[in-house]
C-alpha cells in the first residue's frame, strides 16, 4: 500500500461526504420551502430535485477540494445528516392534529 492509495481513498470518501452533506442540505432546504409555502407545495418533485441538486453540488465541491476537503465535508455531512434525522424524528413523533367533530 503506497501513500497514493491513501490519498485516493480520502478523495473517494470526500466525494461520499459531499454527496451526503449536499443531499441532506437539499432535503432540509426543501422542507423549509414546504413550511414557507404550506400544503400546496409539490413535495414529491421538489424533494427529488432538491436532493439531486444538493448531492451533485456536494460532489462537485468534493472534487474541487480534493483530499483536503475530507475533514470539513466529513464534519458537514455528519452535522447535516444528524439535523435531517432529528427533523424526521421530530415530525414523526409530533402529535397528530385532532379531527374536528
Amino acid at each position: 500500500m503506497s501513500a497514493n492509495d491513501g490519498d485516493d481513498r480520502r478523495k473517494r470518501l470526500t466525494t461520499v461526504f459531499g454527496w451526503i452533506a449536499g443531499g441532506a442540505l437539499g432535503l432540509l432546504l426543501n422542507y423549509l420551502g414546504f413550511l414557507a409555502v404550506g400544503e400546496g407545495y409539490p413535495t414529491v418533485p421538489t424533494t427529488f430535485v432538491a436532493f439531486l441538486l444538493g448531492a451533485f453540488g456536494g460532489m462537485a465541491l468534493a472534487d474541487k477540494l480534493g483530499a483536503r476537503g475530507f475533514r470539513p465535508l466529513g464534519i458537514a455531512a455528519g452535522v447535516l445528516l444528524a439535523l435531517f434525522l432529528a427533523l424526521v424524528v421530530a415530525v414523526l413523533m409530533s402529535p397528530a392534529p385532532e379531527a374536528p367533530l
